[in-house]
């Protein structure tokens, strides 16, 4: 009984509120992405394959991303004024729109690699189906995670989805090329550079979305906390002057 109320309080700790839980599983696809990341940059300077390292580039400009969103969204938790908060967290939106733009770009070369000389790593025997497993997994969560967190008006969250689904994206194209090689489709790596590429366009909007859209809503935020400070200030006056 002890142990279960233990657990139970660790639980609520750590994992009762949903921006936790999204952060913490955020920091298990780090990891993956990380160890993606580098696994790919040593085998590209290993085989000399500039596929393996324009992949290792993006998945470690992923990691990046990532990464700072979740040291920030540290700090954030650790601030009293929540003014200061959202403002570090519109500043950690508009930046994680940059580093979408980045991913766009870094992830069109790759594709545009594909396209022009036909060099990539096509998976063969069960690691197809593993691949498959996988792309679609991250696809599930990163729309799963967008519907549930829904309600969530955190600009970190809001970032974190964004990067998701870059990621769940990716791995989809990558799937679509090894499906098409698998039937032994001649335009396999063809139509799914230029699927990737139009991907890559979309990140970029989407980036760009994210460092300009949120400056009206950051004035009219701002203007809404201005007036709830007079208002808290005019309710304590009438307090006082009743006493």
């Amino acid at each position: 009984m002890k142990m279960k109320t233990y657990l139970k309080s660790i639980w609520f700790h750590y994992l009762g509120n949903k921006q936790d839980r999204t952060a913490l599983f955020n920091v298990a696809s780090l990891v993956i992405n990380a160890v993606t990341g580098i696994g790919k940059l040593i085998l590209g300077i290993y085989l000399l394959s500039g596929w393996f390292i324009t992949n290792a580039v993006y998945y470690l400009i992923l990691c990046v991303a990532k990464g700072q969103v979740l040291h920030k969204y540290t700090v954030t938790k650790r601030m009293d004024s929540p003014e200061e908060r959202y403002r570090l967290e519109l500043t950690v939106y508009k930046r994680g729109g940059l580093f979408l733009c980045l991913l766009g770009v870094s992830y069109s070369m790759v594709c545009l690699r594909m396209y022009l000389i036909g060099d990539a790593f096509i998976y063969e025997g069960n690691i197809v189906y593993i691949v498959s497993t996988v792309a679609f997994t991250k696809l599930v969560f990163a729309v799963y995670g967008t519907w549930a967190n829904r309600h969530l008006h955190n600009p970190i969250i809001s970032t974190l989805k964004m990067i998701n689904f870059t990621d769940a994206m990716v791995s989809i194209v990558v799937t679509q090329a090894t499906l098409l090689t698998m039937q032994g489709s001649p335009l396999a790596l063809k139509t799914s550079s230029l699927f990737g590429m139009g991907c890559s366009v979309l990140f970029c909007l989407m980036g760009v979305w994210m460092m300009f859209h949120k400056k009206r809503k950051q004035a009219r935020t701002q203007t809404n906390l201005l007036a709830l400070n007079v208002n808290i200030e005019a309710l304590r006056a009438g307090e006082g002057n009743f006493g």
